[in-house]
């Protein structure tokens, strides 16, 4: 009233503006404390109304510890745009709807396990493709004796040269390094064995000692970059695409680049289809864990992937056996038949295409909605599930 007062006295009293409002013949000041109060009197009810969200949001997820909030899925969900309402609940609801960890979910965990073991193969196949041979010089050019290297692990450049017999190797003592100036080195013909394993391997094929040792850092060390560029990239890829392309195209260029490096004419050729071989594996690998722990409820997860676990150091286990089979090949090198080897047991992997689903929350997180739908209803199918007597109310 006070200020409906002060107004009509700052008023005109012109009939021109008698038919004004009077809030426009208020002084601008007054003007100017009426529009806060009303902006503070909205803010006011913003605030009380996310409260009560907030309270609201606690008592629809009973059971989750006060001030922890659900993780955001794959890490792409945008703030505008809120999480799907069962997302947050697959694993208290939406699972255990469908018939929780039924006898189709664990079907599929059984197929994750298969590769595993395959999986070690490739992981272990270095310690047979490249190891280090012991290396008799039969033809040196400082004198006429023999002498035998032994290769040592390659972690001090180049491989050392040991003296048999009674040879002294002009002053040379035990442990000179090969291809560092000096006359062990100076060979024109060498007969390079393994001990273990096959009877020839990438390092005796193209003789990389001496002066070509250090190429066997390289052709190591080439898997194992290829598996940290995998998960790097294969890992977005698996977020953006979903997890069941990311697995199939690991196992077709698998095939490729895993059988293509049996047939390498040179080590460089050897290394950079490895590189792209530690790659695919890496995608493999972290597509079939993925799907492994979203199929799982929260209790399983940790002895599913134990198991997946075992079979692939069963894997590495089962090297040498393999790699005794492989020895002496009539028509090829034994590398190359132990790589083919190796590799050729992921074509099993090619009708998944068919028989593995995508994940049902990465459908949920990237709102595929009726892909989801789709894939509750045939889960719930697979397991057996009345779904006219579901009570949580998943399918409406």
């Amino acid at each position: 009233m006070e200020y409906e007062a002060r107004a009509h006295e700052h008023a005109s009293p012109s009939p021109l503006h008698s038919d004004i409002p009077w809030p426009r013949r208020a002084p601008l000041a007054m003007r100017a404390r009426a529009s806060r109060t009303v902006r503070t009197e909205q803010r006011l009810r913003f605030t009380r109304r996310c409260a009560q969200l907030f309270v609201a949001g606690f008592a629809m997820a009973p059971g989750r510890p006060e001030g922890q909030d659900h993780p955001p899925e794959n890490g792409f969900t945008p703030l505008e745009h809120p999480v799907p309402r069962l997302l947050p609940r697959i694993d208290g609801s939406v699972l255990p709807s469908l018939g929780g960890f039924g006898r189709h979910q664990k079907q599929l965990v059984v197929l994750t396990w298969i590769p595993a073991l395959f999986i070690g193969f490739s992981q272990f196949s270095d310690y047979f493709l490249l190891a280090q041979p012991i290396g008799t010089c039969l033809r040196p050019l400082a004198n006429d004796s023999n002498w035998t290297g032994v290769s040592p692990p390659l972690t001090g450049g180049t491989p050392a040269l040991l003296p048999r017999g009674n040879g002294t190797g002009d002053g040379h003592g035990e442990g000179q390094g090969m291809g560092q100036g000096d006359g062990m080195c100076a060979c024109t013909e060498w007969r390079l064995e393994l001990e273990t394993g096959l009877s020839q391997n990438v390092v005796t094929k193209w003789k990389l000692v001496c002066d070509s040792a250090w190429k066997v850092h390289i052709a190591k060390f080439s898997l194992l970059v290829g598996s940290i560029f995998g998960y790097l990239v294969m890992g977005v890829m698996a977020d953006w695409f979903g997890r069941h392309p990311v697995m199939i195209l690991s196992v077709f260029f698998m095939l490729v680049f895993g059988l293509s490096v049996a047939f390498s004419t040179n080590v460089t050729m050897f290394s950079t289809l490895r590189f792209f071989e530690g790659f695919c594996l890496a995608g493999l690998a972290l597509s079939l864990y993925v799907l492994r722990i979203e199929l799982c409820l929260p209790a399983w997860r940790f002895s599913m992937t134990m198991v997946a676990s075992f079979l692939m150091v069963g894997g590495q286990l089962l090297m040498p056996g393999v790699a005794a089979l492989c020895r002496s090949w009539p028509d090829r090198d034994d590398w190359q038949v132990l790589q083919i080897v190796i590799i050729s047991p992921f074509v099993l992997m090619l009708p998944y295409v068919w028989i593995f689903p995508e994940s049902l929350r990465w459908l949920l997180a990237t709102r595929h909605y009726r892909r989801s739908k789709a894939m509750m209803l045939h889960i719930a199918r697979k397991n057996q599930v009345d779904l006219t007597t579901e009570p949580s109310g998943v399918f409406t």
